[in-house]
């Protein structure tokens, strides 16, 4: 029985990089679509992916001492958008325009988090921007971006826990986020 267990982990595990290394070459043969960043985060946000309920992308610029919302995704607003994103993405901004919790995001702007020296890797701060921000259980990493930048990725879990694995795939493929113009 463990063995058969282990062997549907691995296949989860399997497809689940599988689909995702494919987003590297969605994000090259599209990199001019408008709102690309809010089509990966919903990708990974997606049951077939990380099963999210919440997410935020936001992006910390100490420089301009601005904290950024780039991209929000909630479970409840997938409705919005098609079954298959990558199907037609040049229609994704439009069809989000009714998505509530991904426009508040879009429109969030405050004072930068580095600026004031907190770390993003281990802060309070951070959980309470969080919940703010209408994440029930934050979950959070950053990254180190070009020019300076941090990306921020505050995260609510969905049904199924995320494994070790699963969640350090999770911050290393969320990095590419960082690829995608805001």
């Amino acid at each position: 029985m463990d063995n058969a267990k282990n062997s549907l982990f691995c296949e989860h595990d399997l497809n689940l990089a599988n689909h995702l290394s494919g987003l590297l070459h969605k994000v090259l043969f599209y990199h001019e679509v408008d709102g690309l960043p809010d089509m990966i985060l919903h990708e990974l946000g997606h049951d077939n992916c990380f099963g999210l309920k919440k997410a935020t992308y936001l992006v910390d610029n100490p420089d301009f001492d601005h904290l950024l919302g780039v991209a929000g995704f909630c479970k409840n607003e997938c409705p919005y958008h098609k079954n298959d994103l990558w199907q037609n993405p040049y229609t994704f901004k439009n069809d989000m325009k009714k998505a509530q919790y991904h426009n508040d995001v879009k429109n969030f702007l405050r004072d930068s988090l580095r600026r004031r020296d907190i770390n993003l890797n281990d802060s309070e701060d951070v959980k309470e921007l969080g919940v703010n921000l209408g994440i029930e259980s934050p979950n959070y990493f950053s990254w180190n971006m070009k020019h300076g930048n941090h990306g921020l990725l505050i995260f609510e879990q969905g049904n199924r826990p995320i494994n070790t694995w699963r969640r350090n795939f999770l911050a290393n493929i969320a990095a590419l986020l960082s690829f995608c113009a805001i």
